[in-house]
């Protein structure tokens, strides 16, 4: 009996019928809900191995795409790297090389490091407001956040994680150094 039937049947003054429950009812009523349980339990560890498949399965896509991702950064950077390699080898021979041709690789590389997502935190010789977060002091007293500085060399980072901080010094010890010069 419902339990919507019974509501009706109090407010309407009629008695409940009398339920008789025999041992064997109870046994049968008990043994329905371990069935259910069982059920239950086995939905629960074919869920639980299904999403198990799908992470793994996520994970590798993930994985593979990353590697591709490296794979395609690292064809782009093959023929500047080699010429690095080349001027190197020059250089190591005593052959002198023109900055303009060291500057030029460089600038491929740095641009595909940054279409790859690398970005330059400062440049050499910019005057920034102070940031801990971004910003390592090279020698001097202390500096505060947003006291001007002078980036001496340029840090990076990646999907916004720092990955090396700009090396800075302090805007007045820079101008009082420039000053005796």
């Amino acid at each position: 009996m419902s339990y919507i039937t019974r509501l009706v049947d109090a407010l309407l003054g009629r008695e409940p019928p009398v339920i008789v429950t025999t041992e064997a009812t109870v046994n049968a009523r008990l043994a329905a809900l371990e069935m259910d349980l069982r059920a239950r339990d086995q939905r629960i560890v074919t869920m639980q191995k299904e999403y198990a498949t799908l992470e793994a399965t996520a994970k590798r896509a993930t994985t593979g795409a990353g590697q591709e991702q490296i794979g395609e950064l690292f064809k782009k950077l093959a023929a500047p790297l080699a010429n690095f390699s080349l001027l190197a080898a020059h250089a190591d021979t005593g052959q002198s090389l023109e900055a303009a041709d060291v500057t030029r690789l460089f600038r491929s590389v740095e641009k595909h490091l940054h279409a790859a997502g690398l970005e330059q935190v400062g440049s050499a010789g910019e005057h920034v407001p102070f940031d801990v977060a971004f910003h390592q002091r090279m020698s001097g007293g202390m500096v505060s956040a947003g006291s001007p500085v002078v980036v001496r060399m340029p840090g990076y980072r990646y999907q916004g994680k720092v990955l090396l901080k700009a090396m800075v010094t302090a805007k007045e010890t820079t101008e009082k150094t420039e000053d005796k010069e």
